[in-house]
């Protein structure tokens, strides 16, 4: 998969504090692409938490259905630094790379794509997926293996199956099961099924955190001592009592717990198990690369360029065969190094990120990564608003602007009348911000920009690059 942001931030992430108990992340809807396209929702990367083990990013989607979506179509992009885990509950995607797989991604099946130091590679749903579901996760890989080769692993589970559940583990060990597939650190993933009021309890390791993503239903979570007790105490459900779950929530589980427990509610319920120990290496995420510095991600981002335009005599990412369409190129780097967020409750020092795009698409918004207050406190969205004609823009949840525009041609010609921010927000780039990705959406989606608003021509004629899809007023 790759990030849509056609302005990604660079983002650095370290193993967050540990919590007293159980947290609980809801997920972000994240657009990726115009008004038909798939919405994922993303639970990590997140303000307060950016990694569990060396899981370092995770993207829920579906079940979409594709003739209302146009399901996935990602041209190939590159990756380094980082393990893809591709796992479906509906649908089929075709998988290309360039370490020479050509392979299908599967309900209940794995496949694992290790980057090393580079690696391209491509995704599409195929002609016969109606409804599409599943979920996109990526692995951190530690200083000792990021440079290593490419590499591709598929592995189909077998099915585990208890009073009121079954599993299916995918990565390392739980429940008597293990997985083939080597990782370059200590990890589990599994998928559980609940029947309605069932219960499991999960044997785990005590050194390292844990997540449990709800797909469908809801469950209540519990950790606890291999002895029954709850974190080393007295065997007392009072003294950890069971966390509620909804769907499309995780729970997240800092170290020290023995067992995880998962009743699920009346309808049953399916979720994913994640789990590892602490990463213990500060990472850099932009784009689809993970490194260690700016000038890494500078580099590998210029070697893409290269392998884009077959002028790298020491290509470290290649191309997979057979593509329909031509590799996506790499958005632009910021001009300056960008301020991290620190983490919250975290060390002096401890810094996180922001989660990257499941999917390449010039829509997506970029995360909000300033250096004023008002912006780095709270998350910033760029959102198409088509029933009021506007794209806006939010700070924090709130309204902070917009730019209105008329449709003609139906819809295929878009007049841009007006752009606003409202005074409480002066001064932190948000028009800027707006109209750039407002423009972004409208281009990709090949219809024509028709400047009327003041600020929008201005904008436009500092981009040249936008001048093919410009209709300018007569003057």
């Amino acid at each position: 998969m790759s990030d849509q942001d056609p302005e990604p931030l660079e983002r650095v992430c370290t193993a967050g504090p540990a919590p007293a108990g159980i947290e609980v992340l809801e997920p972000r809807a994240v657009p990726l692409g115009g008004v038909r396209a798939m919405t994922v929702r993303r639970t990590l990367p997140q303000r307060q938490r950016s990694l569990i083990g060396a899981w370092c990013f995770l993207d829920h989607y579906g079940p979409d259905a594709v003739d209302a979506t146009g399901g996935m179509n990602v041209p190939a992009h590159p990756h380094t630094g980082l393990q893809t885990a591709s796992w479906l509950f509906t649908g089929e995607i075709e998988h290309r790379d360039s370490s020479g797989a050509h392979a299908m991604v599967r309900p209940g099946e794995l496949n694992l794509m290790t980057a090393g130091s580079g690696i391209s590679h491509s995704e599409r749903s195929t002609p016969d997926t109606s409804v599409l579901h599943g979920a996109q996760l990526w692995i951190a890989l530690p200083e000792a293996a990021r440079h290593g080769d490419r590499r591709f692993d598929h592995y189909a589970p077998p099915v585990r199956t208890g009073e009121g559940w079954r599993a299916s583990v995918f990565l390392g060990s739980l429940l008597g099961e293990t997985s083939p597939v080597p990782t370059h650190t200590p990890l589990i993933g599994a998928e559980i099924t609940l029947d309605a009021g069932a219960s499991i309890e999960l044997p785990v390791d005590p050194a390292h955190e844990h997540g449990v993503l709800v797909d469908q239903g809801s469950v209540r979570f519990a950790r606890g001592a291999a002895d029954g007790g709850t974190d080393g105490a007295a065997a007392d459900p009072a003294a950890d009592p069971e966390h509620p779950l909804e769907a499309h929530e995780l729970g997240f589980s800092p170290v020290g717990a023995a067992v995880l427990r998962v009743r699920a509610g009346d309808s049953g319920a399916r979720i994913l198990v994640i789990g590892g120990e602490p990463f213990p290496e500060r990472i850099v995420m932009w784009w689809n690369f993970v490194g260690r510095t700016h000038e890494e991600v500078e580099r590998a981002r210029a070697d893409w360029q290269r392998t884009i335009e077959g002028a790298a005599p020491d290509d470290p990412f290649g191309l997979p065969d057979g593509e329909p369409e031509p590799p996506l190129p790499a958005p632009v780097l910021p001009l300056t190094r960008l301020v991290p967020r620190a983490q919250p409750g975290a060390p002096a020092g401890s810094l996180v990120s922001r989660g990257a795009a499941m999917v390449q698409d010039p829509n997506t918004a970029p995360e909000p990564q300033h250096a004023d207050a008002k912006a780095s406190a709270a998350e910033v969205r760029v959102v198409h608003q088509p029933e009021q004609r506007r794209y806006a823009i939010t700070v924090g949840g709130e309204l902070a602007g917009f730019t209105e525009y008329l449709p003609r041609d139906a819809g295929q010609r878009l007049l841009f009348v007006h752009t606003e921010t409202f005074p409480q927000f002066a001064g932190q780039g948000l028009a800027s911000r707006l109209v750039s990705e407002a423009l972004a959406e409208v281009r990709a989606a090949g219809k024509r920009i028709v400047p009327l608003c003041p600020y929008v021509a201005a904008w436009l004629r500092k981009h040249p690059e936008y001048d093919d899809s410009v209709d300018w007023p007569a003057e």
